[in-house]
């Protein structure tokens, strides 16, 4: 229970400084730039030098930047998230957010009205721009979520997989690079998978299936079928009719895996699912982030008899794998 202070209820209330700040060097091109000197930077990226020094004395105060004399580079311990070359480059994660930072200041009104501060499904395909940076910004922090989540996932070698709604195919594509008897099938809207193609750099054992979930059948049979990062997007009903499809994709004995932001049965905790809950209330009619118990009873409704639910402790996931059958 927080024991709130003017301090910390102004510290809230203006939390959105400093993530201004990164967005707009995240938007700038900022990152990929440094290191310079203030007026260097200024040039390149063709600003304003007073406003550009603002900005990265910004930066260098939040610790995401190092100052010395006049040139600025991004922080040692920001290198590997902030850099381009590094190896846990965030930079597409942060643009996609970039795009979602001035949605958020029409919160007020989406709860007033009842209705998405955005066009539904703008990043699946209605703007190609935005559908890519939404693939390559989901790849970006998929990246980051690798080390938790893949081996939650408890994928067995030489079986088969397929990735629905897999976005950037990001864990399938990892988990066919570490298992060289796993065969995998990744399924999504044809501009989607396109970005997913890309990254797979031709990977033999990733195969793609363009489609959509909504209106075509899955393919099949598999013997694991991976649901990760889309059930937010749903509503309860669409949810079952998908996870009947997925029952009948299966192989005899075969296993559905779905993973997404999930809340304890308070529908509280963890915060961040709860804050994502709302992300999705201002940008898709129906989605919403789902309670751990209450995506276990969804797949029981679509004819799912062994449901194990766990929310994972050190991220804001949970991770449901179900059967058909309950295996002696």
């Amino acid at each position: 229970m927080n024991d709130w202070t003017m301090n910390s209820l102004m510290q809230l209330a203006t939390g959105y400084w400093p993530a201004a700040a990164l967005n707009a060097a995240v938007t700038l091109g900022v990152f990929e730039a440094l290191p310079l000197s203030a007026g260097a930077l200024a040039q390149r990226l063709a600003t304003s030098p007073r406003h550009t020094r603002e900005l990265l004395d910004a930066l260098a105060g939040l610790g995401l930047l190092e100052k010395k004399s006049n040139a600025y580079a991004i922080a040692a311990t920001a290198q590997k998230f902030l850099s381009p070359r590094g190896e846990a480059c965030m930079l597409g994660a942060l643009r996609y957010n970039a795009d979602l930072y001035p949605v958020w200041g029409k919160l007020a009104e989406t709860v007033r009205c009842g209705k998405p501060a955005v066009p539904p499904h703008a990043h699946l395909g209605g703007d190609p721009e935005r559908t890519r940076r939404f693939a390559l910004g989901m790849n970006s922090r998929a990246l980051g979520l690798a080390p938790s989540l893949l081996p939650a996932l408890e994928i067995p070698d030489h079986t088969t997989l397929l990735d629905v709604a897999c976005g950037a195919g990001t864990f399938s594509r990892l988990l066919a690079e570490r298992l060289p008897g796993l065969r995998v099938t990744q399924f999504d809207l044809p501009p989607v998978l396109g970005v997913a193609g890309e990254l797979a750099q031709g990977n033999p054992r990733v195969s793609f299936a363009p489609g959509d979930y909504h209106a075509d059948p899955l393919p099949g049979p598999f013997d694991t079928i991976l649901y990760c990062g889309a059930l937010h997007q749903e509503t309860p009903e669409a949810a079952v009719a998908l996870f009947r499809k997925i029952r009948a994709s299966l192989t005899p004995g075969g296993r559905a895996v779905v993973v997404d932001l999930m809340t304890d049965a308070s529908a509280v905790n963890p915060v961040f699912a709860r804050l994502f809950s709302i992300n999705m209330m201002l940008t898709n009619e129906g989605g919403r982030v789902y309670a751990l118990d209450e995506v276990e009873g969804l797949l029981r409704e679509a004819g799912f008899a062994a449901v194990s639910p766990r929310l994972l402790g050190d991220i804001p996931y949970g991770v449901v794998s179900a059967s058909p059958v309950i295996l002696a």
